[in-house]
């Protein structure tokens, strides 16, 4: 079994929008479900246990991402997960807010990316107004070998949807992917399959205007006019490292 673990802030649990948070929960949970052949268990950050972890015969964890600053959290909520981390008996994969979680986890500095330049325009500007954010599908550049990329070329497209990033890699880490903004698009922990992107790989397009990704529909109200499968494909490939998939 699969554990998809949800990072976002429980004031989402009485949101006006919780509808759709949940909504967009299950549409990751059912793709990891699907891309893997495995069932996925979904539960919030909180309730995840090293000894749960056993009860469920977990065999990977996927951390999403949030929407939440971090400093909403309140002090010591992920000592928990963060020792789930750092032992690392399971292969790990985070999305966005997950990357950052991992890097938090081992102590690596996260940050804003920078401030909007004059005239720049902010294509999220309900959301952290004045900062610089990467918002749509984009390119970036694989800057080392490894199983995570396999089949993607060295240029892959996934979605992007953040302000923040991973200032430095943690201690034992190594920048797989990079772009002219992010220099931690994709890390790896050396000597475990531990990963994180900044960028969303569960929301992909598998054929224009494809309408299977909730987040896709949320940048892209029109639609998406190309398909983008790249995240698809990454995550399949963490799965093959995981021993999963053959």
């Amino acid at each position: 079994m699969i554990l998809f673990v949800d990072l976002e802030h429980e004031k989402f649990e009485r949101d006006k929008n919780r509808v759709t948070w949940l909504a967009r929960r299950a549409d990751v949970m059912y793709k990891l479900q699907d891309i893997s052949g495995e069932a996925c268990l979904l539960q919030r950050y909180y309730a995840v246990t090293r000894r749960k972890l056993k009860e469920w015969g977990i065999r990977a964890i996927v951390l999403s991402g949030c929407s939440t600053d971090w400093a909403e959290y309140r002090p010591g909520c992920w000592d928990e997960l963060h020792g789930i981390i750092r032992e690392a008996e399971l292969p790990i994969l985070g999305f966005c807010g997950g990357h950052q979680m991992i890097a938090m986890a081992y102590g690596a500095p996260l940050g804003p990316v920078r401030r909007l330049r004059p005239g720049e325009a902010d294509p999220a500007p309900h959301i952290s107004p004045g900062y610089f954010k990467e918002y749509g599908f984009t390119s970036v550049h694989v800057v080392r070998d490894d199983p995570l990329f396999a089949g993607l070329g060295q240029t892959p497209v996934f979605l992007e949807a953040h302000y923040w990033e991973v200032k430095e890699p943690p201690a034992g880490f190594e920048v797989l992917a990079s772009n002219d903004e992010v220099r931690v698009q994709a890390m790896r922990r050396k000597d475990r399959p531990v990963y994180g992107t900044q960028f969303h790989p569960e929301e992909y397009t598998l054929e224009p205007y494809d309408a299977r990704s909730i987040a896709v529909n949320v940048i892209y109200p029109d639609g998406y006019a190309e398909a983008r499968p790249d995240g698809r494909a990454l995550i399949a490939n963490f799965f093959k490292i995981a021993g999963i998939l053959r």
